[in-house]
């Protein structure tokens, strides 16, 4: 897969999505679909919760990508996106365990990699904001997030 064509908005997924296909999910796909939060928020190391095996395999497209202003918007675009979901379905993944925390600490490690120190931890304060009143997530999760 070309992450810098998929993430610029020229080129599809392994699946043949593109990013505009993706960004128009339900809430409903994107709690039941797996494989596209690695995809839109992609990491130097394979995921250990899918196995299509798609991740940034070497510096030089990491350097690619934070190079691109086009890919880096969207990046940001997707970070915005899913905290949309997260927002309006708290209390779907506000409980000790769910799936939902893993990608949270995906898309903080995402924007340290390819967008910026101030947009992850933005992410992450945002976050932390939504649960404040009332935090039920897990103390290795919410330690996860802090170091991402």
């Amino acid at each position: 897969m070309d992450y810098l064509d998929f993430l610029s908005n020229g080129g599809v997924d392994f699946k043949g999505r593109t990013l505009e296909m993706i960004w128009s999910f339900t809430d409903e796909q994107i709690e039941s679909i797996h494989d596209f939060v690695q995809i839109i928020f992609p990491l130097d190391k394979p995921s250990e919760s899918t196995f299509h095996g798609c991740y940034l395999s070497s510096q030089e497209i990491i350097n690619k990508i934070k190079g691109n202003q086009t890919a880096k918007e969207n990046i940001l675009k997707s970070s915005k996106w899913y905290f949309s979901f997260l927002k309006r379905n708290i209390w779907l993944w506000n409980r000790k365990y769910d799936h939902n925390q893993l990608r949270i600490t995906r898309v903080i490690e995402c924007l340290r990699l390819l967008v910026s120190e101030q947009e992850a931890d933005k992410f992450y304060e945002n976050v932390l904001k939504i649960i404040e009143d009332d935090n039920r997530i897990n103390e290795i999760s919410l330690n996860f997030w802090n170091k991402a």
